[in-house]
This record gives structure tokens, sequence and C-alpha cells, in this order.
């Protein structure tokens, strides 16, 4: 009877380690508090839209882990089963919000994740519009330099991340020129708090978290 205990608990204990290392664990975000205040919610239908929002990142992870469990590889069939999920998500959405409002959510919602981040990120600097004009030119001076290192350096992490990081600061230096020093603390903790979530676990098809 113990020798069955023992190797039930182990077989359990085989699942758990095996769950971990090939679905790791995934937190959901909570409905951007900036993308709220930004579509003008009040409190009943945050709470809606939030629900949804929360059950979109489960069902997209869910179908995510089941391909990995299935040893699907072809990412553009995982990539159309997420998106339908996320069409069906802004059909519910479209239920709850006006006109004007869907049109700004689904807009958010059809972003790249990269997309996505950067727009919550400028709703949370809340820049003036000469502030919007000059953060505009040099984030886009900023990327082209950035392509072209990550081409430059595509297949070498280690190259790339040592040629990126002076490149990083002069435009955090840049930055520092126009935002003002609440703003460049926002904008540092916002930064910090997407490279520990690209660390954690819960990525996408890609290798990126869908979210």
């Amino acid at each position: 009877m113990k020798n069955l205990i023992f190797t039930f608990l182990l077989l359990s204990l085989s699942s758990l380690v095996f769950a971990q290392r090939n679905f790791p664990s995934f937190t959901p975000q909570e409905f951007p508090k900036e993308l709220s205040k930004e579509l003008k919610l009040d409190e009943s239908t945050e709470k809606k839209l939030g629900k949804l929002y929360i059950q979109l990142q489960e069902d997209v992870m869910n179908t995510i882990m089941i391909a990995r469990k299935d040893g699907e590889t072809d990412r553009a069939k995982i990539k159309a089963e997420t998106d339908e999920l996320r069409d069906k998500h802004l059909m519910k959405a479209k239920g709850i919000l006006d006109a004007d409002t869907y049109a700004s959510y689904e807009k958010f919602m059809l972003m790249e994740r990269g997309e996505k981040q950067a727009y919550l990120l400028e709703l949370k600097l809340e820049l003036t519009p000469d502030q919007k004009e000059k953060y505009d030119a040099i984030n886009a001076s900023s990327k082209q330099v950035f392509k072209q290192i990550r081409e430059q350096h595509k297949g070498d992490r280690e190259a790339m991340k040592e040629a990126l990081e002076p490149v990083m600061k002069q435009h955090e230096m840049m930055l520092s020129q126009v935002l003002t020093e609440e703003q460049m603390t926002i904008y540092k903790e916002a930064r910090e708090a997407m490279k520990k979530k690209g660390r954690r676990g819960g990525r996408g098809e890609n290798g990126r978290r869908p979210f």
C-alpha cells in the first residue's frame, strides 16, 4: 500500500514538474487603467469590459498551452485560433460599448503587443502636444537605429544586447530633455515592468507574451 502511495505521489510530482516546465504560470493582466480613462468608461462598463479582457487572456493562453501539449508547431494555425478568440471578444465588447468607444477599443485590440505597450505608455505619460511631437520624433529616430542593430546582430543575442545598450542610454537621455522628472520616472518604471514580463513565462506562439 505504501509503495502504491509513493508511486502515486511520484507520478503527481513528475506531472507537476512537466507542467511547470512546459506551461509556465500565467497571471492575466487587469484592464489597463490608463486605457479606461482614455475611453472614458464608467465604473460599471469598466468592470464588464475588464472581465471580458481577463477571459480573453485566459482563453488565449489555454489555446497556446493545448497546442504545445499536442506538439502543434504551425504558428500560423495557432495565430488564427487566437485571432478568432480576439474577434469573439470584440463582438462581446461591442455589445457593451457605444459606437465611438468601441471603434477606439477595437483599434487598440488590433495592435501588435509592442504597439499596445507603446500606446499605453504614452497614455501614462500624459504628454502635452509639444511633448508628443518631440517624443514621437525621438522614438522614430531610435526605432530605425534599433532595427539596424537587430538586423546586423541577428542570431547573436549577446552582441545585439551589447550594441543596443549605448543606444538605449542615448535614447533615454534625449527623452529626459523632453519629459519632466516625474514623466521620466513613469517611463523607466514602465520599461522595467516590460522587461520583467518578457523574462517571465506565459509566452505566445512566437515566443512572446500575447498581451
